[in-house]
């Protein structure tokens, strides 16, 4: 029987996760005051990981227009990777149909800039032709990509915009672990060294611009080896690893915009005789279909109606109250420790897409939550080893990049004695990955037979109350 140190009573939890979430349960309230103190000369509006979010697109289409509206400045939007996502599968078999609507629309109302990201091609087979049909929409596509049949880069690695008098340079890193996209996509790419590709073409790619900004898809560990190489106020809009935060490291500004469409960032430039000063702010962005542009959320809803089946709209639980995204792993966490019958479990935190949310959750809606499924795996952690794998979960709360490193998992706290031996569960996914996500690679986990994490975690989703 496993030890009961780290038993979550529900209901404690659901209280504490309140007020954590209040914010994400009503309408996304756009403040009067953002461009009040310091009116920017220009405004990036940025996402990252979108991931085809449809139960937030509406109300991301309308907050973007409503943030440019404010900002009464020239402005563009840089999309940072990852616009669809195969496990949504209204997009899949609709060929993201409301996505492209979207892009459409902005398109036409200011400047868009896409870099790739590993999920372009998760409802296409070849990145030639995502970038086809963006430009066909006034889109630019930059990335460091190159087509392995030809060897050359899929498209032009860096940018440039002028926005209200400043050059703004954009450069494009992509992701180069290959097994992050999708098997029919690996033999058409090869990857650069992304550090030393930095060092090697920074210079030249960005120019004479007045603000140097890198959109890097290739992820913080990437990240860290090459920002301390790069000039005073240069910007890195990071993605890949569904973090969120903003921070000054070395004079650099790095920041990475969350996923699934629960954040937009707006960046404001303002060019002086030091050059050019930016401050980033974030806005959160609430689902619901009756929030947002009313013409898209039509549109998602006819997709809806025409792409799921009955299965699909089959409602597998009742969620009792909205969580925010560590408090919705944390279910996920539990349902895992208690069928493992383990001391304590750890998820990879890229496992999942969008929080849990008040109310009926259909199998559609489930998949948007936990994106992968795989099974389970056990080991046996000595408690002074588990206490350093500890110090690096839950990376969410850390205040600067020393303390990330990009992949990590989801934990409920524990309580740890060194001269025990504890039972861990996890997916098979991170206990593969055991050195990017737990930072060891000498746990020797062992199959749980007859359990797979989606079921597992949906049955224990039925049994909330």
């Amino acid at each position: 029987m496993p030890k009961q140190d780290f038993v979550i009573d529900r209901r404690l939890m659901l209280k504490a996760a309140g007020s954590l979430v209040a914010a994400a349960t009503t309408s996304s309230l756009l403040p009067t005051n953002l461009f009040a103190q310091t009116k920017p000369d220009a405004v990036l509006l940025t996402i990252s990981d979108l991931h085809a979010p449809y139960a937030r697109l509406p109300n991301l289409l309308s907050t973007i227009r409503s943030l440019r509206q404010q900002a009464n400045a020239p402005s563009a939007l840089l999309i940072n990777g990852d616009v669809f996502e195969r496990g949504n599968v209204v997009c899949l078999r609709s060929d993201g149909a409301a996505d492209w609507a979207m892009l459409d629309t902005l398109a036409k109302e200011m400047p868009v800039v896409i870099n790739i990201g590993n999920h372009e091609t998760a409802i296409l087979d070849d990145p030639t032709e995502f970038i086809a049909r963006a430009e066909k929409r006034g889109i630019r596509v930059i990335s460091n990509l190159i087509d392995q049949r030809t060897d050359r880069l899929y498209a032009p690695v860096a940018h440039q915009l002028e926005l209200g008098g400043i050059k703004v340079g954009l450069m494009g890193l992509a992701a180069t672990n290959q097994f992050v996209y999708r098997q029919e996509v690996r033999d058409k790419l090869l990857f650069q060294n992304t550090p030393a590709y930095v060092k090697d073409t920074f210079a030249d790619a960005m120019g004479d611009a007045d603000l140097k900004l890198i959109m890097s898809h290739a992820g913080l560990a990437a990240d860290k080896k090459f920002i301390d190489s790069l000039p005073a106020s240069t910007v890195i809009q990071g993605a890949h690893d569904h973090l969120d935060f903003d921070l000054v490291h070395g004079n650099v500004r790095y920041f990475h915009g969350a996923s699934w469409g629960t954040k937009v960032g707006i960046l404001g430039l303002n060019k002086s005789s030091d050059g050019v000063q930016t401050q980033y702010n974030a806005e959160t962005i609430a689902a619901g279909a009756d929030a947002g542009d009313a013409a898209l959320a039509e549109m998602i809803a006819e997709q809806k109606t025409a792409n799921l089946t009955g299965e699909d709209r089959e409602v597998i639980a009742e969620i009792p109250q909205s969580l925010n995204m560590h408090r919705s792993i944390l279910v996920a966490t539990e349902a895992v420790r208690r069928a493992a019958q383990a001391d304590l479990a750890m998820l990879g935190h890229t496992t999942f897409g969008a929080p849990l949310s008040k109310g009926p959750l259909t199998r559609y809606d489930f998949d948007a939550f936990v994106r992968f499924g795989g099974g389970l795996k056990v080991a046996n952690v000595a408690g002074k080893q588990l206490a350093m794998m500890l110090a690096r979960t839950n990376q969410f709360a850390a205040t600067g990049i020393e303390q990330r490193s990009g992949d990590y998992v989801h934990v409920a706290e524990v309580d740890l004695h060194a001269n025990k031996t504890y039972r861990l569960a996890v997916n098979a996914w991170t206990a593969i990955n055991q050195k990017a996500y737990l930072g060891t690679e000498d746990l020797a986990f062992e199959d749980v037979e007859g359990l797979e994490l989606k079921a597992v975690i949906a049955d224990h989703l039925r049994q909330m109350r």
